[in-house]
């Protein structure tokens, strides 16, 4: 039981991207088509020269609801669909109020179509029932397979980066000293470069952690990460690896990967720093070189 509960909160990957939500809705829809159309459960069979064309709305009737459980909750709840807080556990929860909406919709529809032709629809809670288990399995088996896939093929892809970057590793370490400014201009922060570890933002306000004898230290100034990395940007061992991160890859030791994308690790920052899946292969091996 622990064992279960412990993958339900492994990293997965919710992917933001409209064109992806559309591609995995229309696959469904087509999936429900040729389901319905073949099988014919539901005594479909009852509609005779009716099935083609209610199979079709059924189809399309399941692209419009899963696009809506893919696109409208991570609209309204940005927080509970933070793609570095997303896991299998979110994922599954997501499926089955999916399955609860569609199997309602297509139950619905269904029922409107039928009674134009004067037949008898199934009753609701049979019909969302045969729906669950017909859906639930092979989407189950998904979830499982590609976030086992993607999984390894991430650590493939660390350990070789890992590799290249222990075959080629340059220190490079920078002395200047940098002075950045707040938005508004009254305060600011002075540090060297290779005493910077990594920078975090907080709303509005940056976290600044600098190394100080193997410690830490935390400096808060109100300014934007876009305006710190620009600031920065001359400097090629200082990176902005995530929307909410800017690192120092001299303090970077390793990487690895899951499902959910790469983290970096290091023996001074005190958690995984996650890596925004925009960096491409090339880029993420020149983050340890």
């Amino acid at each position: 039981m622990k064992s279960f509960f412990s993958w339900l909160s492994t990293p997965y990957y919710f992917n933001p991207s409209v064109k992806f939500k559309l591609k995995i809705s229309f696959s469904f829809g087509f999936f429900v088509f040729i389901f319905l159309y073949l099988f014919k459960p539901f005594n479909l069979s009852s509609l005779v020269d009716l099935v083609l064309e209610y199979t079709i709305l059924l189809g399309g009737a399941t692209v419009f609801s899963v696009f809506f459980m893919l696109y409208i909750p991570a609209l309204l709840f940005k927080s509970y669909f933070d793609e570095d807080k997303w896991t299998i556990g979110r994922n599954i929860f997501l499926i089955l109020i999916g399955i609860v909406l569609i199997g309602s919709v297509l139950w619905c529809l269904g029922g409107i179509y039928k009674n134009v032709f004067g037949i008898k629809n199934l009753h609701y809670f049979p019909f969302l029932t045969c729906v669950f288990l017909v859906g639930i399995i092979p989407l189950l088996f998904f979830v499982f397979i590609n976030e086992k896939s993607v999984r390894e093929k991430r650590k493939k892809r660390a350990k070789e980066i890992n590799t290249y970057n222990k075959e080629k590793l340059v220190e490079k370490k920078f002395k200047t000293e940098v002075t950045l400014y707040s938005d508004n201009k009254k305060e600011k922060i002075v540090f060297k470069t290779d005493d910077l570890v990594y920078i975090s933002s907080q709303g509005n306000y940056a976290n600044f952690f600098i190394n100080k004898n193997n410690d830490l230290k935390e400096k808060i100034l109100r300014v934007t990460l876009t305006k710190i990395d620009t600031e920065l940007q001359d400097y090629t061992s200082i990176i902005r690896c995530h929307k909410s991160y800017i690192i120092n890859v001299n303090f970077i030791n390793d990487i690895h990967g899951n499902a959910r994308g790469y983290l970096l690790k290091s023996d001074v920052i005190p958690f995984d720093v996650p890596v925004s899946r925009s960096f491409s292969k090339q880029s993420l091996k020149s983050l340890l070189s």
